[in-house]
């Protein structure tokens, strides 16, 4: 608007005087022009001139027209190549544009791609492991082993994650600048070609009014145009390349630290890199299992939810009835009755019987079955309860039979541990086999145990294994998984006959070894620190020599055990007001002798060979029912346990502790057992949280409701506890610790 207002002022208007203007009328003419004010001419009157005067006027006004036209199409012209330098640039601007998002959209079909050839192949794996799993109707593989492989896959491929994505920061801050100079190249570029053009632009104005050639001009003006397009070209093309040069050589940088990091690394670690690849891809293919079993533990805690609703509705429904019998008249009589036989019953479960109690004093004096000094109390040992749960016979005839075998029984009670050991072969030192001593074969995979003959999958629950084999139900579970949830590494190696090897890398260098045979029955254990030191947990090589295919109990070869020792030095209860060193308790031989070395195994299912060690009743952790949570508070109440077990372990780090779980008699045996187990897992994994005690020296197993405290059928919380005892004369050669 502006442009044509300027020559509607400086040429049509004096064009129009001229046409119109009266005879007599005074002819004006441009005076002057005004170099600060660009095409605005002054006129003045031209009455004085002559006609030739007039005509040179005509035609210096003419010129000036043609001139002014001219300078129009030269501002349309450089109006045009500058939208023209931005077009271009915009559609530069765009292609990268477009190269980045083709660039990202390529990486994000090859991500997809590589995640759809995992999920194939873990949709392959996981149809492969329900039909083994199916065949064979147990594994002794570890959840928690692999929940421990797949927290480390995560934590690896974050790493990996944010690696790239700070690669992709760098390389976009990278091309972010590179944009930003060239921009302000261009930048650069067009302010000084347009403070050039309106220089030239003046300079030939000046020219032109001095001189009519100016075409010659404007083909001077249009070849530096195109001069300085062919520079600005030339320019952006030397600034690629130097980019693309930069970028090589970054590229051949990068290359080479990582050659130099490849010669470092030896052939190990190059193996090792590969395991932790297939580690990561079985971590993957095992994320879809522990959402099902999170699903499954969603599905049990519902279970749970809706039997506490029932427990409230009973509640409900027996607050009911005494308003109904409130309303009655009859209330207060009723809950009066009700509190008395609560009372009652509650006196009669507490009350310590003088006769038990005179027995528990000093069960020397008799043979039959001792039992624990209050109303209501069941038997005393462990295999005694066994006894009395079988049903081929009444209870008083098994008791009666049991007491006469006593009587024959020789008893003597140890003085240490190596006084217990004193039979095996007059042995003074016993020469141990280090667990890393024979030369394994990597797997690519956790093992599958052989099946022991007679042994029958009832229920598997997650990582746990119900089996019934013989008279009796127990619940199998690998404690591989409690083991390595804080493991650097894990992997397992093949050896001969069978045998498997299990190596677990902590992050302080420490490595746990475990030699398990065919059936997946713990054969060695040792923990080896950084310095090369092996401590020595489970020994016994000579099982494995003579491995059966069928379970044995060992205790049914020995006779019923005879109590020489007062309950109280044989059992302790957390919650007595009595003050006891745990410490000296805990060190203290067994109560008969031990004839051999036994296995993990064979002392987890034998009652009669773990009565032959001390035992403390945590009776302070106290379960809700169907429950298997610690609070926080309740864990501190474990201190002096633990101290104590933190000193035994100061003196003798091979030393270990069986964590055993019972309930009450409420819900299914099946239940109960699985219930069980993961109460004694999870004050082992309290005891290692908050108070720092290796998991190697612990072994937990369930009993669910088979060893009760108090013999009744209902709910009662002194049923629902965890045992700790100490088991390292059971399980190794004490020679071998001296």
């Amino acid at each position: 608007m502006g442009k044509r207002t300027t020559l509607l002022a400086t040429v049509a208007l004096p064009l129009v005087s001229l046409v119109w203007q009266p005879v007599n009328a005074a002819v004006m003419r441009p005076a002057f022009v005004s170099e600060g004010v660009p095409h605005v001419i002054t006129v003045q009157s031209e009455g004085d001139l002559s006609e030739e005067e007039l005509r040179r006027q005509r035609r210096e006004r003419k010129q000036a027209r043609e001139q002014q036209q001219g300078d129009e199409g030269q501002q349309q012209d450089r109006q045009k190549a500058r939208e023209e330098r931005r077009q271009k640039q915009s559609e530069a601007e765009g292609e990268q544009q477009q190269q980045g998002d083709r660039q990202k959209a390529r990486e994000e079909r090859r991500q997809k791609q590589r995640e759809a050839e995992g999920e194939q192949q873990q949709q392959g794996d996981r149809q492969k492991a329900r039909e083994e799993r199916r065949q064979k109707q147990r594994e002794a593989e570890a959840e928690q082993q692999q929940q421990g492989d797949q927290q480390k896959a995560r934590e690896e491929r974050r790493q990996k994650q944010r690696e790239a994505e700070a690669e992709q920061q760098q390389q976009g801050d990278k091309q972010k600048a590179r944009e930003e100079r060239r921009q302000k190249q261009r930048e650069a570029e067009a302010e000084q070609q347009q403070q050039g053009d309106q220089q030239k632009a003046r300079e030939e104005r000046r020219k032109k009014q001095r001189e009519a050639e100016g075409e010659q001009q404007q083909g001077d003006q249009q070849k530096a145009r195109e001069e300085r397009r062919k520079k600005q070209r030339e320019a952006e093309a030397e600034q690629q390349q130097q980019g693309d040069q930069q970028k090589a050589r970054e590229e051949r940088r990068k290359k080479q630290r990582e050659a130099e990091a490849d010669q470092q690394q030896q052939g190990d670690q190059q193996k090792a890199r590969e395991e932790r690849r297939k580690k990561q891809r079985e971590a993957e293919a095992e994320q879809q299992q522990q959402g099902d079993q999170q699903k499954a533990r969603e599905e049990r805690r519902k279970k749970q939810r809706e039997a506490e609703g029932e427990e409230q509705q009973q509640e409900e429904r027996l607050k009911a009835r005494e308003e109904r019998r409130k309303k009655q008249g009859d209330a207060e009589v009723d809950q009066q009755q009700q509190e008395a036989r609560e009372k009652v019953r509650e006196e009669r479960r507490r009350k310590r019987d003088e006769g038990r109690e005179r027995i528990a004093r000093d069960p020397s004096k008799t043979t039959e079955t001792i039992e624990l000094p209050f109303i209501d109390g069941a038997a005393v040992l462990d295999s005694d309860k066994e006894s009395d749960n079988r049903r081929d016979s009444s209870r008083e005839e098994r008791r009666r039979k049991r007491a006469e075998e006593r009587r024959n029984a020789d008893v003597r009670v140890p003085e240490s541990d190596r006084d217990a050991q004193i039979g095996w072969k007059d042995r003074d030192r016993v020469e141990y086999e280090p667990a890393e001593r024979e030369r394994g074969e990597r797997r690519d995979r956790r093992p599958r145990y052989a099946d022991r003959d007679g042994w029958r999958v009832e229920r598997e629950v997650e990582d746990r294994f119900v089996i019934n084999f013989g008279d009796r139900v127990i619940v199998r579970s690998d404690d591989g998984g409690r083991l390595s949830r804080r493991a650097a590494e894990t992997y397992f190696e093949d050896l001969p006959n069978g045998r498997v090897r299990e190596v677990i890398i902590r992050p302080n260098g420490d490595r746990v070894v475990t030699i398990r045979n065919r059936y997946g029955e713990v054969i060695q254990r040792s923990r080896i620190n950084s310095a090369g030191r092996e401590y020595v947990m489970f020994y016994a090589p000579e099982i494995d020599r003579d491995s059966r295919p069928t379970f044995v109990d060992p205790g049914e070869r020995l006779p019923p055990m005879r109590l020489t020792i007062p309950v109280d030095d044989y059992i302790i209860d957390t919650s007595a007001e009595d003050r006891h060193d745990y410490r000296e308790f805990l060190d203290r031989p067994p109560v008969e002798p031990v004839e051999r070395v036994y296995t993990l195994d064979e002392v987890k299912y034998s009652a009669r060979i773990r009565d032959k060690v001390r035992r403390i009743d945590l009776d302070t952790i106290t379960f809700a029912t169907g429950s298997s949570e610690i609070s926080m508070n309740q864990a501190s109440s474990l201190r002096k346990v633990a101290d104590a077990i933190n000193e035994i372990l100061d003196k003798d780090p091979g030393e270990t502790f069986l964590i055993e779980g019972h309930t009450d008699a409420v819900g299914s045996d099946e239940s109960n057992l699985v219930l069980s187990d993961e109460r004694a897992e999870a004050v082992a994994n309290v005891l290692t949280d908050v108070y720092d005690i290796a998991p190697e020296n612990l072994a937990t197993q369930g009993y669910g409701e088979r060893y009760l405290k108090i013999e009744t059928e209902s709910a009662e919380q002194l049923n629902r506890r965890v045992t700790i005892r100490r088991v390292t004369p059971l399980v190794k050669p004490v020679a071998m610790a001296e």
